[in-house]
């Protein structure tokens, strides 16, 4: 490899969303890096879609980072009168076009949409098109670009209120931006107080819902990536002279919750994983894939049951290692080390085009994808892997700790709803819910009791666990709907859509 194909394998890239004006008189953007700091990056004038900007050394470990810029402005191709023109000959009140446009003039200068059910039906318009994929695709990542702007100020507002230091809240935003790569993160406890402040938030639940699916995915490859490294890197005294390939391919099934028939590879498997030094939270969710919580005929245990599993699968891993890891600080470099030693940071790259990423949908930026940016994520496998990750992910938002919540500027009194509501509709399809079955509003619950009500919300931990398909409330949610089975009566969803804006 030449020293200039190696300085390219060490950029860390990020896609940026840029306001049409910006884009055409020029101006400057702030930009969030995986390190968690920030920096006000200049435009150029007639900033075309697809274009780069060089940022030397400011990434981990000293990379350099690269900026992909997207935009709707462009000197050649009019995407205004082309989306415009989608929207006339939609069969749609003239009510109804106008706040498409509207939402259309939002978009186009990055700000949020509060009119979220007029932003569904202009996603549909332009998904079911024939517009140009250029137009499709640019549409897309704007209309994309809306809802992470909304989370991000959320983000920052809670990070200003909360009683963190300046690295932690670093730390926050770093881990944030891996989440927005559809990448893994170096740190769960950080991972864990973000998600509880997301949760915790005013936001709407569809964008809490749009978060999570993506924060439980890195959870999961995370996890993935310092197994399979630990298997990879293993001695063959350590694994009992089993071949690695044997213990890969057990992993592999049990990752898809499938039967592992050799009980001689997964003891070793277990040996191997839960005394190593990779991190408590991995061991943890290779345990509720090892162990499931559902019994093999399908019929779930109840509520109190399963939040008694996975707080004793926590109290087993936690007491096995002896000592509960501190929590890494994330500077200029991800300091977190996989079991072998390897710095993390060499995960954000080669190690991360493993097959995990196609296993979970792709879509990551450091394998070309746009991360959040590129909406619709569909996992085709490792429904155990993503499963046991959404457990934990519900688990440890249930059981923080009041304090815990004030030192996150979290209010007294907010409870799991929006979390269960958020990580559910991944595997339910389900939206906003508000109360426990026994009519006690969740927010007042704690505990075991908050979990079990949030796992009834979500229709049992059974949803969480199986299915082979997980598909999110993403790219458009015309795409969503079409997977769902609804593909060959477009005119009906365009109805159903319309509908919702006067509902």
């Amino acid at each position: 490899m030449t020293q200039a194909n190696r300085e390219f394998s060490q950029d860390e890239f990020y896609h940026v969303f840029v306001p049409y004006q910006t884009a055409s008189e020029g101006g400057t953007q702030r930009v969030i890096l995986r390190s968690g700091k920030s920096y006000e990056v200049k435009i150029p004038a007639n900033t075309a879609e697809g274009g780069k900007l060089r940022m030397k050394k400011c990434g981990l470990q000293g990379n350099n980072v690269v900026l992909i810029l997207h935009t709707l402005f462009d000197q050649n191709l009019n995407i205004e009168e082309s989306v415009n023109s989608l929207i006339t000959n939609a069969d749609i009140k003239l009510e109804s076009q106008i706040r498409c446009r509207r939402i259309y003039q939002l978009i186009k200068d990055a700000n949020y949409i509060e009119d979220l059910a007029a932003l569904h039906l202009l996603d549909f318009i332009v998904s079911s098109s024939k517009a140009e994929s250029s137009v499709g695709e640019r549409y897309n990542i704007s209309s994309q670009s809306c809802k992470l702007i909304k989370i991000e100020q959320c983000l920052e507002d809670a990070l200003t209120k909360s009683q963190l230091s300046e690295a932690e809240k670093q730390s926050v935003q770093g881990i944030y931006q891996c989440i927005r790569a559809g990448e893994g993160i170096a740190d769960f406890d950080v991972l864990n107080n973000l998600d509880s402040i997301i949760q915790s938030s005013s936001l709407a639940n569809e964008l809490k819902e749009f978060y999570f699916q993506y924060s439980v995915t890195s959870r999961a490859i995370t996890t993935d990536l310092f197994i399979v490294d630990l298997i990879n890197s293993s001695s063959s005294t350590s694994t009992s002279s089993i071949d690695k390939s044997k213990l890969l391919d057990a992993y592999s099934q049990l990752r898809d919750a499938k039967e592992v028939s050799e009980q001689e590879v997964l003891i070793s498997l277990d040996s191997l994983i839960l005394n190593s030094d990779i991190p408590d939270d991995c061991k943890v969710i290779y345990k509720l894939m090892r162990e499931p919580v559902t019994n093999r005929q399908g019929k779930n245990q109840k509520d109190d049951d399963i939040f008694a599993k996975v707080k004793k699968v926590y109290d087993s891993v936690k007491k096995a290692s002896g000592v509960v890891p501190a929590v890494t600080t994330i500077g200029t470099t991800i300091g977190a080390k996989a079991g072998t030693g390897a710095a993390f940071g060499t995960f954000f790259g080669g190690a991360a085009t493993n097959a995990t990423l196609a296993l979970l949908g792709g879509g990551s930026v450091a394998t070309g994808g746009l991360g959040m940016l590129g909406g619709l994520t569909v996992a085709t496998g490792g429904a155990a892997l993503i499963g046991a990750a959404a457990l934990v992910s519900v688990a440890s938002i249930a059981q923080m700790g009041s304090e815990e919540k004030k030192n996150l500027g979290i209010a007294a009194g907010v409870g799991v709803a929006s979390s269960a509501a958020a990580v559910g509709t991944a595997w339910a399809a389900m939206s906003a819910f508000g109360v426990a079955g026994t009519g006690t509003a969740i927010s007042a619950l704690s505990g075991a009791a908050a979990y079990s009500a949030a796992m009834a919300a979500l229709g049992g931990v059974g949803v969480m666990t199986g299915g082979a398909a997980v598909v999110a409330f993403g790219a458009g949610y015309a795409a969503w709907k079409f997977l769902g089975g609804n593909k060959n009566d477009p005119k009906r969803q365009l109805k159903e859509l319309e509908a919702k804006l006067y509902s």
